[in-house]
């Protein structure tokens, strides 16, 4: 029985599913209802087919799904518990305690509730240390050589610290991020990685004017409202003349504001930044700020270890 190509054409694949499901035949269930969700994709529709690959072993494939719509698992606390189920059985309990953070900021779950599951994580990936301790000690001891090698070999290799159980994450962490010999963008991926876990605890932190200063990741805003403000000035004087130019000088502002994170509160003068970039790239005449002319050298000087 072919199928024929109607605009509810998901339906047909529904009810095969539907059909499977009831005969007990599970493998084919799922088949069809990915097969109606790529007619016509749901959230509810998405639920369904992860909590059914979950229950038939097949991880991978529910974690895909999982992932593609994640905001709406946000929605309650059964959906929440599913997202979870999938990314603790992946074995992905970054991303586990970063989507529980994000659920106990949306109140999608009671203190009792996210405590609970808080536990469930660390018992989980405790366990999973035990079974993987020979791994785990390989990779902190390539994690040790961060300071030792290249800006761009540091980029690749940081990565890895998600695969680390929470506690080992924080103390390398907090060690790198004060380092000197770790490249700028190197410490501020590992401080928004314990952002995104929910560290609440003061860290101490190398700003890239060689000082040391104590923040709360949890209360750094990610909004990135001053980028947002430069954008949207260039785009207003630049738009209509080179659309060209603006693009790459877009990708000039992007890199630099990346380089200034966690730190861009500091500098919330996206006239003075608008005013610098103008002056720069079209010799404009433009009143210049000395505060970002000197933090732009900065940044400039150091993007020359990423070429």
């Amino acid at each position: 029985m072919n199928p024929i190509e109607f605009p509810n054409n998901d339906h047909y694949y529904l009810a095969l599913a539907e059909e499977a499901f009831s005969s007990g035949d599970y493998l084919q269930a799922l088949v069809n209802y990915q097969l109606a969700y790529q007619k016509n994709p749901s959230a509810k529709l998405n639920r369904l087919i992860v909590s059914l690959a979950l229950e038939q072993g097949k991880v991978t494939e529910a974690l895909e799904y999982a992932n593609e719509a994640s905001e709406s698992y946000l929605e309650s606390a059964e959906t929440v518990d599913l997202y979870l189920q999938v990314q603790t059985s992946a074995k992905r309990f970054f991303v586990a305690r970063e989507f529980l953070w994000r659920a106990k900021k949306t109140k999608s779950l009671t203190e009792e509730q996210n405590d609970r599951w808080l536990m469930r994580i660390d018992d989980q990936e405790l366990f999973h240390q035990r079974q993987q301790q020979t791994m785990l000690k390989q990779l902190e001891v390539q994690l040790r050589q961060l300071p030792k090698v290249s800006t761009m070999e540091q980029l690749l290799l940081v990565r890895t610290v998600k695969q680390l159980p929470e506690e080992r994450l924080r103390v390398l962490a907090e060690n790198f991020m004060v380092d000197p010999k770790v490249a700028p963008l190197v410490r501020s991926y590992l401080f928004e990685s314990l952002a995104r876990i929910g560290t609440v605890d003061k860290v101490r932190y190398l700003t890239i004017q060689a000082e040391i200063v104590e923040l709360s990741p949890t209360e750094i805003d990610f909004s990135e409202g001053l980028q947002n403000k430069i954008e949207a000035g260039l785009a207003e004087r630049l738009e209509d003349e080179d659309p060209v130019f603006l693009a790459n000088i877009l990708e000039q502002v992007k890199l630099e504001m990346a380089f200034l994170y966690p730190l861009q509160n500091s500098y919330l003068k996206p006239e003075a930044w608008i005013a610098s970039y103008l002056s720069e790239y079209l010799n404009q005449a433009e009143s210049l700020d000395k505060n970002v002319e000197e933090i732009r050298e900065t940044i400039k000087r150091l993007m020359i270890d990423y070429h």
